[in-house]
């Protein structure tokens, strides 16, 4: 599954630059609320494998936070108490000004 989504850098790169997830995963079920969005059990469309998806709306105030949850993530995915980070989507909604962001873990 990893292969799908290749560990890059978010140091430099602009949130709307990333892929969209239709086609990739699909939404299952809300497993959670919280403060910045709602969790997901998520399914990954080829392999059907299991995934949780961390799904929030993206404002430009947010995108700095945003980058640095994906980096540490990204930094300490390998952790035995943290969860394996797979990959960052943005889900772009045209009648609205917020995208959002999906992260598979």
């Amino acid at each position: 599954m990893a292969k799908d989504f290749p560990a890059r850098s978010f140091d430099n790169i602009h949130l709307s630059c990333l892929r969209d997830p239709g086609g990739i995963f699909e939404l299952v079920e809300v497993v959670g609320t919280g403060t910045y969005g709602q969790v997901y059990k998520g399914r990954h469309v080829k392999t059907g494998q299991l995934a949780a998806i961390k799904v929030m709306d993206v404002t430009e105030d947010e995108e700095e936070e945003i980058k640095l949850e994906i980096n540490m993530l990204k930094k300490y995915s390998h952790h035995r108490n943290i969860a394996t980070y797979y990959g960052a989507f943005i889900r772009t909604n045209p009648s609205s000004h917020e995208d959002q962001l999906w992260l598979v873990m």
